[in-house]
């Protein structure tokens, strides 16, 4: 058992008064039971993964027979005994190892995935409180027979230990009975608390900034100094509340990708293909309701590469490729946002194929035929049109990569594509580091007003008309485009003006550089590190411009859901509803 989960009964109950399992209310230790086995799960994946790569290291042997024998022992306590029988023999397979009764083999551990599998589906069903069931018998089977077919036990047979004599020699160093450690009654100053605790935090975080937002407007109107001290304190507290709430829903990457070699393992053994996983940047951390949302998009883009980006072993070599094909998901920070990228080093993507398809799934044909290479590598990403020449059961269908891209647009970030043939092809993920309340610009059109995120602005500019009357604005060395944001967002032009205000942001302008698809680059991660790439640039036109205003944005629901060219919306202190602007949206078109 979990020495915590195994503390934790020890305490309540005295030895003498253990109950039997039908009778022992095991509700309250539940929790506590899904967190360390889902720990005790994730230390056997890694550790059969290290295993599959060296079969002789016995340290990692050693590893997995303790994780083992604690599923074993926790499942026993809470009476979950299909889990408890599924532990225990995988944990005789390891112990026959440890004591070099077998030889690993091959084979081994694609029995131990199996059987780890199996153990998942039912420690889901605890979660879930579904029924168990009882049907672990093919895999205690399976691993039976793995046993005989490995067994290296000279002949005469080698002897088996009792298992009282298998008990103590997994027995961890103890005090002397009667004598407590004091590391026991230590509290770690490490709490554990559910995500959804930190999302209830963040909206009151949310109420209170809109309440600061209308005691503001009231600041206007009161000469009260007190009063406007009091306000600019309120609004220090909030703030400081508010980051340190962030802080704590803040994840690494890791946390997302540490189950990722083990689809590229499973991916690879269907599909015959030797493809290895290289991951940088892995420290970096995101809102965990981002990291949650970004789970499946990232499986599917890497199934993707290895169903359909890398070549066939035999193909690689006639290329003049190693065998072995390489995934590299590569994060690293570019202002507040966060890049992540997932290039390989496969054949890439055959524009003239993706043109066909794409006409095969209804769009006009003049429109793809003029399409450049980067606006059709963006086709994959539509309903219906697949990079792929086979379907296999993961992908191809063409049902995929539109739902990866919804999913990244809904969390407030961009997708784009770049692939060259033979060469490979990168996705490129750019989300916010964070969800709900943002740093924005108030920005006025007409009579109207909209927030734009202040991450996305490089510079307030005030110009005359005659400056821009061309379409474009004498940014630094480059021409920049001028899109006019109300006429954009559907509304009506007013009257010539002899100046307005532009805002210069950032737009993903890919096409403006080489894709850089070697894998020998130098690495962009770490947290603080900015990427050297040079991104695009468009001036939105606006009448006037405003307070800088952290907004506490909430996502549009029907009927306005899919309303063009804004993501969120929210209410300022004088009752008024404001839309938050989709930069990306609005400067798509511009952007050449």
């Amino acid at each position: 058992m979990g020495r915590r989960m195994w503390g934790v009964v020890k305490t309540l109950l005295p030895p003498a008064s253990y109950p039997p399992f039908s009778n022992m209310d095991t509700s309250k230790y539940k929790a506590l039971y899904l967190q360390e086995a889902g720990e005790h799960v994730a230390g056997i994946e890694q550790g059969l993964l290290a295993l599959e790569k060296n079969l002789a290291d016995s340290a990692t042997v050693d590893a997995l027979f303790r994780h083992y024998h604690s599923i074993k022992g926790m499942s026993a306590s809470m009476g979950y005994v299909p889990i408890q029988k599924l532990a225990h023999a995988q944990e005789d397979l390891l112990d026959n190892i440890r004591s070099k009764k077998l030889s690993p083999a091959p084979g081994i551990t694609n029995t131990l995935f199996e059987c780890l599998d199996a153990m998942k589906g039912l420690i889901r069903k605890v979660e879930e409180d579904s029924p168990l069931g009882d049907d672990v018998a093919p895999f205690a089977a399976k691993i039976k027979a793995v046993m005989e077919a490995a067994s290296s036990a000279p002949e005469g047979g080698a002897s088996t230990l009792p298992p009282q004599a298998k008990e103590a020699a997994v027995a961890q160093p103890s005090a002397p009975a009667g004598i407590a450690s004091t590391a026991d009654l230590k509290l770690s100053h490490v709490m554990k608390v559910e995500g959804r605790v930190f999302d209830e935090l963040l909206s009151c975080v949310g109420d209170l900034v809109m309440a600061l937002s209308s005691f503001k407007t009231l600041t206007q109107m009161s000469r009260s100094v007190e009063f406007k001290d009091g306000i600019h304190t309120l609004g220090k507290a909030i703030a400081a509340l508010h980051g340190n709430i962030l802080s704590a829903r803040m994840l690494p990457i890791s946390d997302l990708t540490e189950g990722l070699p083990r689809v590229i393992r499973d991916i690879s053994q269907r599909s015959g293909k030797e493809v290895s996983l290289k991951i940088e940047g892995a420290e970096l951390k995101l809102d965990r309701a981002i990291l949650e949302g970004l789970g499946s998009p990232l499986v599917h883009i890497i199934r993707n590469a290895v169903d359909h980006g890398i070549e066939s072993m035999a193909e690689r070599e006639k290329a003049g490729k190693p065998r072995e094909g390489t995934i590299i998901i590569k994060a690293y920070r570019r202002r507040e946002r966060v890049i992540i990228e997932v290039s390989d080093d496969g054949k890439g993507i055959n524009v003239e194929k993706i043109k066909k398809k794409a006409i095969a799934a209804g769009i006009a044909e003049g429109k793809v035929s003029s399409m450049t290479d980067k606006e059709a590598w963006m086709l994959v990403c539509l309903p219906g049109v697949t990079s792929a020449d086979t379907v296999t059961d993961t992908s191809g269908r063409g049902v995929g990569m539109d739902v990866v891209k919804g999913v990244i647009d809904g969390l407030g970030g961009f997708l784009e594509i770049e692939s060259a043939p033979g060469a490979g092809t990168r996705i490129i993920l750019e989300l916010p580091l964070t969800t709900a309340i943002i740093k924005t610009l108030l920005v006025a059109v007409k009579d109207e007003i909209f927030l734009l995120p202040l991450a996305r602005i490089e510079r307030v500019i005030e110009v005359s008309c005659d400056s821009i009357s061309s379409g474009v604005y004498k940014y630094g060395d480059a021409d920049v485009p001028v899109v006019p944001l109300g006429a954009a967002l559907g509304m009506s032009e007013g009257p010539d003006r002899d100046k307005y205000t532009l805002i210069i942001v950032e737009t993903k302008n890919m096409s403006s550089r080489a894709p850089r698809l070697n894998h020998s680059g130098t690495s962009l991660s770490g947290e603080g590190t900015e990427s050297p790439e040079a991104s695009g640039r468009t001036a939105l036109r606006v009448d006037a411009f405003g307070d800088e205003i952290d907004a506490y944005v909430k996502p549009l629901l029907p009927p306005i859901a899919k309303l063009w060219g804004v993501s969120g919306i929210t209410v300022m202190g004088d009752g008024r509803a404001v839309f938050l602007v989709d930069v990306g949206q609005i400067t798509s078109n511009a952007v050449k």
